[in-house]
Order: C-alpha cells, then sequence, then structure tokens
C-alpha cells in the first residue's frame, strides 16, 4: 500500500519570522516568507481554506506557543490556524476534537516534553483516525523538536542528565507513524550525536536521523526523504556495524562502536529510507 500522507519533521526552534533570537549558524540561507520551515508546511498543505491545527499538548507554556504559531502563519498569509491543547485520552477522543482532526488539512505538533504526546494519544481514537487519513490521504502531519521525536516507532527520552556518559539510551514507543527509525532534534546544539549513536547501536535495523535546529525532513510516500530548512540532517545508519560494546559497557568504561556509517544532508538532498540510498 502507498502511503498518500506527508511527514515534516523539525529539529526544532523553526524561524517564525521574529527575530526572537539568533538562530544556529546556517549552512543555507532562506528568507521566512517564501522558504522557510513554516512556509513549507503551508505550501506541502497547499490548500489556503483548509485548517491547520497546531497541538501544544507537549507544551508547559501552551498559550504562548499557540500564539506563536498563529501569528508566524498569519505573516505567511494563512489565517485558517487553529490550536488544541489536549491533556488526556479523554480529551482527544472528545468527539468536537475528533471532528477537527477529519476536517483540518494538515497538523502541526510543537515541543516540549515527547511523553505528554504518547501519554495523551497513544492508543486513541485520534491516533486512528490521524494514521488513516495519513495513509489514505493527502494529510500532512508536522512537528516540531518533542513533536517530531514522537513520529517514529521507537522515540528518545532524555535522562535526568542530559550529558549523562551510560551507554544505554531510554527508548520508548513513539507514534510509529515512520517506521525504523528513530529522530533526535535539536541535534548540534545541544551535542545529542553519542546519544543517537548509542539508539541506532542498540537497535541497527533503525536509521537515526539526527535534526539541527530550523531544519527538517519531508517524507513522503513514508520512504523518501528530502531534508530542508537552514541546518544539516545528520543520518546514522547501523546496517554495516561490525562490533560494539553498549551492551556490556559501564559509566566509566570506554565506548566504542565499529563501522557506523554516518551521512550528512544539506536542503534538497534526498535519501530513500527502505533501501538507505543517497541522493
Amino acid at each position: 500500500m502507498q502511503i498518500k500522507g506527508t511527514l515534516i519533521a523539525i529539529g526544532g526552534n523553526e524561524d517564525k519570522g521574529a527575530n526572537a533570537k539568533p538562530l544556529h549558524v546556517r549552512d543555507t540561507v532562506h528568507h521566512f516568507l517564501n522558504s522557510g520551515i513554516l512556509y513549507r508546511i503551508m505550501a506541502e498543505i497547499n490548500n489556503p481554506d483548509t485548517c491547520l491545527e497546531v497541538v501544544t499538548t507537549a507544551s508547559s507554556i501552551p498559550k504562548s506557543v499557540a500564539h506563536q504559531y498563529t501569528r508566524a502563519f498569519r505573516k505567511l498569509g494563512y489565517e485558517n490556524v487553529r490550536t488544541m491543547h489536549i491533556t488526556s485520552p479523554r480529551e482527544a477522543d472528545h468527539p468536537d476534537i475528533l471532528d477537527r482532526i477529519k476536517q483540518c488539512g494538515g497538523i502541526l505538533f510543537s515541543g516540549g516534553d515527547q511523553l505528554k504526546l504518547t501519554a495523551a494519544f497513544n492508543e486513541t481514537d485520534f491516533a486512528r483516525i490521524l494514521h488513516e487519513r495519513y495513509l489514505n490521504e493527502h494529510f500532512v502531519i508536522a512537528g516540531t523538536s518533542a513533536g517530531a521525536m514522537v513520529m517514529s516507532d521507537l522515540m528518545i527520552y532524555p535522562r535526568a542528565q542530559e550529558k549523562d556518559l551510560h551507554p544505554e539510551v531510554d527508548l520508548f514507543p513513539g507514534l510509529a507513524l515512520v517506521h525504523d527509525a528513530i529522530i533526535d532534534t535539536h541535534f548540534l546544539v545541544r551535542g545529542r550525536f553519542r546519544r543517537l549513536a548509542f539508539a541506532v547501536a542498540q537497535n541497527p535495523t533503525h536509521i537515526g536521523i539526527g535534526l539541527e535546529e530550523d531544519t527538517g525532513i519531508i517524507i513522503r510516500k513514508g520512504n523518501k526523504l528530502e531534508a530542508i530548512g537552514s541546518g544539516l540532517v545528520t543520518l546514522i545508519d547501523g546496517r554495516s556495524l561490525k562490533e560494539a560494546n553498549h551492551t556490556v559497557a559501564q559509566v566509566k568504561h570506554d565506548i566504542f562502536i565499529e563501522n557506523l556509517l554516518v551521512h550528512v544532508l544539506s536542503h534538497g538532498n534526498n535519501f530513500t529510507l527502505r533501501n538507505k540510498k543517497f541522493s
């Protein structure tokens, strides 16, 4: 079955047209109004008459986040933006919420805490409708930061200390919109290569996708990945992995992983997930 919908995973801190704080060093320059990340979401939906729903469930400041996105999309000329802050499966499956998800042209999950997203949406009618529309319709599902990490079948959740050197990485079930992948965000600025490499070493059939800030990927047909935005996408590929001591290493022991493949993509580069081909 060919997937008809589109996923857009974003590394966080995407340009919202406000210049509130400087972005990372840009590898490619994009203009917010005609080539930025949020513009690409709007372009993929490609219907100004349909609604974009912004879901702020992961955020601890949902009203502020909702305002930021509503204002940003208005700057792009997209007025039909609604927001919803859902905190439980019961709220997710409210008939009014389900009707909105059935009617909208796309959905954007904000950043925050990814476990809030799985707690609210896993095994709900909301998630079922989302999957059905993604499989069968021209439907766009976007997510930034935590909203991107939750898209894969395995989801990283950080330990209490971000710089914990323990070789094991905590993985939880995500929303499983993309399979055999593990998505990590804020990849460069927060130094997350180590933990994504460990996650792939533990699960070598999965490809690690590291997204810099103001950077993302568009996944079409569940397979073809396109890099977008101003930074780099790092793919960590474990198919040629020969040996790793992550299973026996202790906190103070050296870690090694042999023959791990790394691909680096910039805006416009493509990669197919099934046969792992770069173009």
